[in-house]
């Protein structure tokens, strides 16, 4: 529908050619399709409020189609970046009070976010779901850079302490979308090969996994440090990142976001001391390593893990800042011809 109203306003499609014709003084019709294209890209990626789907997807379908549902979660987020610096772009990047208030609206969402996946995490006793609400709080943090970048527009004239902040922000935000997506999808993997064996989600009914299991013990303690971002996993990196430019915009925030990781860590701590440690369940004794073809895969994302933990920067410098450059340069190429045209 949102689609529909911009062709019958503009009458074009191409997102360039109508980034071109949405003017500075956007009307009604462009108001009503921004609501509707963010409202349903944030749906499909699960924020809070629209955030029920997640955990009952991700929970029940069998982890190897988890795993795929993370993916198409984060091309939603690929939505979110296109709407807002390819087709607003302009418009976001040349009127201040708009693009704060809608920065605002993305920052307090991505709080709501974090904050309530964690917490429905602490509660779950089962393994899957437990997870699914651990994707929902890292989505929180990739939404935050968003609105941080959003919300530094206004402050772009203006010195700070970090210049440059806002396109940090773009950067932590796309690069903790692939560390996301490995960090998630590794976890599902692992709660997977524990089914496989145990035909148990529950942890209340797991325990002692660590002696007959150790591979995928080790796999899932890469896991946990990498989503809750513990060095030298990937997840450190882009979640520092955001930390720091999060904290030029506002340091209450970075400080919630730090205790989201905080809390994250307790709880995947308390999983792995539930399922892979503590007393071994009498039924379990005799259980055995999941088949070498489910290590295999395991162990390969395990390895991209690490390797973008201890090399952050040649990622950011090969794939993350060239995408972020073409974002940011196509919206201040956009706001230079309006402005120009204005």
């Amino acid at each position: 529908f949102a689609i529909a109203l911009l062709y019958g306003e503009y009458n074009a499609l191409n997102m360039a050619a109508l980034a071109k014709s949405i003017p500075l003084n956007y009307g009604f019709i462009d108001k009503i399709a921004l609501v509707l294209l963010f409202s349903a890209l944030a749906m499909k990626a699960g924020v809070v409020p629209m955030h029920m789907w997640l955990p009952d997807a991700y929970g029940r379908a069998p982890s190897v189609v988890s795993v795929a549902l993370v993916g198409a979660t984060q091309a939603s987020l690929y939505g979110v970046f296109r709407i807002c610096f390819t087709l607003y772009g302009g418009v976001f990047n040349t009127m201040y009070t708009f693009s704060t208030s809608i920065g605002g609206v993305v920052v307090i969402l991505s709080i709501f976010t974090m904050l309530l996946g964690v917490l429905m995490a602490v509660k779950q006793t089962d393994f899957k779901r437990l997870i699914a609400y651990a994707a929902l709080t890292e989505i929180g943090y990739m939404f935050l850079g968003i609105g941080v970048r959003l919300s530094s527009v206004s402050s772009m004239g203006r010195l700070v302490s970090f210049p440059g902040y806002s396109e940090v922000a773009l950067t932590g935000s796309i690069f903790h979308i692939m560390n996301d997506a490995l960090d998630i999808g590794l976890l599902f993997l692992v709660a997977g090969a524990v089914y496989y064996v145990t035909r148990e989600t529950s942890l209340d009914n797991l325990g002692g996994l660590a002696r007959n299991m150790k591979f995928t013990t080790v796999f899932f303690l890469i896991g946990l440090l990498a989503v809750s971002g513990i060095p030298p996993m990937n997840g450190f990196a882009s979640k520092l990142i955001i930390y720091e430019s999060t904290y030029q915009l506002n340091p209450l925030l970075a400080i919630i976001a730090v205790l989201a990781s905080i809390m994250l860590l307790a709880v995947f701590v308390k999983v792995f001391h539930s399922a892979f440690l503590g007393p071994q369940h009498s039924k379990f004794k005799d259980v055995k390593e999941v088949p070498r073809s489910m290590l295999v895969a395991m162990g390969v994302i395990s390895c991209v893990i690490v390797f973008f933990g201890l090399f952050p920067e040649l990622v950011l410098s090969t794939i993350v800042k060239p995408a972020v450059d073409a974002l940011t340069s196509n919206a201040s190429y956009i706001s230079t011809v309006i402005g120009g045209g204005v």
